[in-house]
């Protein structure tokens, strides 16, 4: 087990940037899961970490030593990859063990890890088979199972659920998350899948065109995203963003046809423009007879998404700005219904236009 450290890491092919100064701490045992959208940089950081890829700038330490200049199999890590990376003419058996075989490491001892790794795994009863002989969900458990008996001081994986389908992907996020919590080792998991990222890390850094956006808890970044792209990215159906103009006495915002209470008011910030987040969840309907004047926004519905548990109804705010409304599922919803929606003022989000950062 081990902290892992980045330091203003920089990686460019030829004119291409695609990681622009990105720094964060792995505290020892802490699950960091690496988010964003495909071609942000994401898998490209873990390969610099793993040493498949050398850094244009900055250091990678591992355990208190810079790492920069050791080969990957000098790093004491364990890469688990999206596609297994298995020896087709290989056994289980063998699979799990050619990493410890190819370090020199006792026979006995190899045979005692592999058992272990694959009592952990429910492997026990594959170990003679071969990768073919396989479902996709037992050939990550093998990669897996590959990663745990190196006994490594970090733990790297690179999308290892998205070529499963979505009822195993359930299944093996809850695996990988105890084995994780069991083994008490340092974490990397990289991932475009908020749900994998929100269930799995102890943390998360979202990644933005190779710019870190935020670092921090799950629920901190859903409950206070540092930006708009944390605001449209993390959050299913994406948060709502509503041009806005912040009142006279900084207590309130004008947007979508209604002034709303802010939750701080922010003095001498009159006229000043915002873009104004709402999470559809956080959208209550009301009437507007029990409301201030001005005070909720009046939308018409123009299509509805029925989710089972939830109906996400999509419409429009008298000014013409589209927006989203999560509803429970057993409470019908149509086209051309009408709503007048009252936000708490604690689930407001400010941005600024020009930067696309929080406003605190």
């Amino acid at each position: 087990m081990a902290e892992v450290v980045v330091s203003n890491i920089v990686k460019s092919f030829g004119k291409v940037a695609v990681l622009k100064d990105v720094s964060v701490a792995i505290a020892d045992g802490e699950m960091l899961v690496v988010l964003g959208p495909s071609g942000c940089g994401k898998s490209t950081l873990l390969r610099i970490i793993a040493g498949l890829e050398t850094a244009s700038a900055g250091d990678v330490m591992i355990g208190g030593r810079r790492v920069n200049d050791l080969e990957p199999a000098e790093r004491d890590i364990a890469m688990v990859f999206q596609n297994y990376a298995l020896y087709p003419h290989m056994t289980v058996r063998q699979n799990m063990a050619y990493g410890l075989k190819n370090l020199g490491t006792a026979k006995a001892v190899i045979e005692k890890r592999v058992a272990e790794a694959a009592q952990i795994l429910g492997l026990a009863e594959l170990l003679d088979r071969k990768p073919r002989q396989l479902s996709g969900g037992q050939r990550q458990r093998v990669a897996m199972g590959r990663a745990i008996v190196r006994e490594p001081e970090a733990f790297l994986f690179d999308e290892p659920l998205s070529n499963l389908d979505a009822k195993l992907r359930v299944q093996m996020r809850h695996e990988i998350k105890q084995l994780q919590s069991r083994l008490g080792t340092t974490g990397i998991f990289v991932t475009h899948d908020q749900v994998e990222a929100m269930t799995l890390g102890d943390r998360l850094l979202v990644l933005n065109q190779g710019v870190v956006e935020q670092v921090d808890t799950p629920i901190a970044v859903y409950a206070r995203p540092a930006s708009l792209f944390v605001a449209g990215f993390i959050g299913s159906p994406a948060m709502n963003v509503l041009d806005g103009t912040i009142d006279g006495d900084g207590a309130t915002v004008s947007c979508g046809g209604a002034r709303l209470l802010l939750e701080h008011p922010l003095p001498g910030a009159g006229g000043r423009e915002v873009r104004v987040g709402i999470r559809p969840e956080h959208l209550v309907a009301g009437d507007s007879g029990t409301s201030p004047p001005g005070a909720g926004l009046d939308a018409e519905i123009e299509w509805v998404e029925l989710l089972g548990a939830d109906t996400v109804a999509h419409g429009r705010l008298a000014d013409g700005q589209a927006l989203a409304l999560r509803r429970p599922g057993d409470r019908p919803v149509a086209a051309g219904d009408r709503f007048h929606l009252t936000p708490a003022p604690a689930h407001l989000h400010l941005f600024d236009p020009a930067t696309g950062r929080r406003i605190e």
